[in-house]
């Protein structure tokens, strides 16, 4: 039954909630909206206390310049209190209420504060307007007075109505004069503050505003740079065992995605042909063994059970056969023991004592004029047993496509690689160990040259189709094993060489992962 049409619609919302662009994209924006909102408020916080700062360095300020003020006197007649004595001017002040009636006269509050003078605990004096905050309320002067301390300035915060006010209060005290006098300062703290905060909403909408632009051009550039992983997605649910073509498109390949997407495409190539030469390898395998079952099969229904020499014939073929399926599956697994990291065990090995060793053992496979030649000296880091393996395979394969007489060289030689087999075997160095086993023998035809080392492979004109056919790409394998390649030179009718290039000092697996 075909899911409902809203359940499709939200696996699809569900799914892109759960991608890489919608979680990059979240920590993005979370991200954005935590810095924003930390710069904002540490900002504003400190507004605030500068706010507090500033409100008390004005009130010292008023206070410096009345001091100067009642220390330099008045400035001219304009400063007279009327009805009052007559200042004099360039002298000292003797009178507050003419003190402070100056001060009233020559000073401007700021924008958010006001001036009040209390003399003998009534309001004498302050500056009226409708942007002034009225500080002559009863209970805001009867506060004054309660807080007022003689010869000191008192600093004190006042909420009336919903209005709270900085108030500074400064006592007014001259030695000429006997009456109580306060110049009281009032500063609207609540107002300032409602500034700043007000500021801070704007700060968090037009941030708000921001972060949807930025998410909206995020969502497509953060789209942009994970393209290559949704693709890696897409192509790796279409990827089954029937169908390995998907490959992921590469737009940019010097990006840490593309490079990731570059890989994928490199692994799914490995896996192709991974899977290729695993489906060629069962099918020539099932052809090789079939023959010998097949002949197992035969002869024993052709056997006749009553005569005791065909019996034996029967049972001395049958023997064979069965030896020489023994040898095949050896073979296969040999090959399939290729393919794991510890098929190759790597050890310091002596060239020539190695040569030598090897040689020894040659003359038991056949009547060959059998040589030594090139002995190379020094230390090579390689697996003796599988070179021993390799050597002997060729030497083998040598004898049975040669006849008594024909000479079979061994050599060895240190020398720099062709840049076909460097090129191959991606070695950091070019100095490579030249091991080779030459012979005069009947050769190998050109169009044969390449196929006698795939598995199974068999060249046939001139030579007979014995063996498995899984020799020389066992050598392959001990050679690529190495970090190496295998090399052939050959002419019909005048022998091959076959030499083994391997690097002064074999990959290691971290060496493989990054040449992949």
């Amino acid at each position: 039954m075909a899911a409902p049409p809203w359940m499709r619609r939200w696996t699809t919302v569900r799914a892109e909630l759960q991608s890489v662009r919608s979680r990059v994209l979240a920590t993005t924006i979370a991200c954005m909206a935590i810095t924003l909102t930390l710069v904002g408020g540490i900002t504003h916080y400190l507004q605030l206390a500068d706010l507090e700062h500033r409100i008390e360095r004005d009130i010292e300020q008023e206070v410096s310049e009345l001091q100067r003020l009642a220390e330099r006197g008045p400035l001219g007649r304009e400063t007279r209190v009327p009805d009052g004595p007559e200042p004099v001017e360039g002298e000292p002040f003797t009178d507050v209420d003419q003190l402070l009636y100056t001060f009233m006269t020559t000073t401007v509050p700021g924008e958010y504060e006001n001036f009040m003078v209390i003399l003998d605990g009534q309001p004498a004096y302050e500056y009226l307007g409708e942007s002034r905050s009225r500080l002559d309320h009863p209970e805001r002067v009867g506060a004054v007075q309660d807080r007022a301390q003689a010869r000191q300035t008192v600093i004190f915060d006042h909420e009336l109505d919903g209005e709270r006010l900085r108030l500074g209060v400064i006592d007014v005290s001259l030695p000429t004069d006997d009456r109580t006098a306060y110049l009281v300062i009032g500063t609207d703290l609540g107002a300032q503050r409602e500034l700043i905060f007000d500021s801070w909403w704007r700060y968090m909408g037009i941030s708000a505003g921001m972060l949807v632009i930025g998410g909206v051009i995020a969502y497509f550039l953060v789209g942009r740079v994970t393209a290559p992983i949704t693709r890696l997605r897409e192509a790796a649910q279409g990827i089954t065992v029937d169908d390995l073509q998907q490959r992921v498109p590469v737009a940019q390949d010097d990006s840490d995605v593309g490079q990731l997407a570059q890989h994928f495409n490199y692994m799914l190539d490995r896996i192709e042909g991974g899977f290729d030469q695993q489906r060629q390898f069962l099918d020539d395998a099932a052809h090789e063994l079939r023959t010998p079952l097949t002949i197992l099969h035969g002869n024993l229904e052709l056997m006749d059970a009553e005569d005791p020499a065909d019996v034996e014939e029967t049972r001395s073929m049958l023997l064979d056969e069965i030896e020489r399926m023994n040898r095949l599956v050896e073979d296969l697994l040999l090959l399939a023991k290729s393919q794991r990291s510890d098929f190759i065990r790597v050890q310091s090995v002596e060239v020539h004592e190695f040569l030598e060793t090897t040689m020894e053992r040659l003359p038991a496979l056949g009547d060959r004029d059998w040589r030594l030649e090139g002995t190379a000296t020094g230390q090579a880091v390689a697996d003796r047993q599988r070179l021993t393996q390799a050597v002997l395979q060729l030497a083998a394969n040598a004898v049975k496509f040669s006849h008594p007489g024909d000479v079979i060289a061994l050599g060895a030689a240190w020398a720099a690689a062709p840049d076909d087999v460097v090129a191959v075997t991606g070695a950091a160095s070019r100095r490579f160990l030249e091991l080779w086993v030459r012979d005069t023998g009947i050769g190998i035809a050109p169009a044969d040259q390449k196929r006698i080392f795939e598995r199974f492979g068999r060249a046939e004109a001139g030579r007979t189709v014995e063996g498995s056919g899984l020799g020389l790409a066992i050598v392959t394998a001990i050679a690529e094993g190495h970090g190496g390649a295998v090399r052939l030179r050959s002419e019909a009718g005048r022998g091959s060489t076959f030499t083994l290039w391997l690097p002064e000092r074999p990959p290691t697996e971290s060496d493989r992962a990054t040449a992949h």
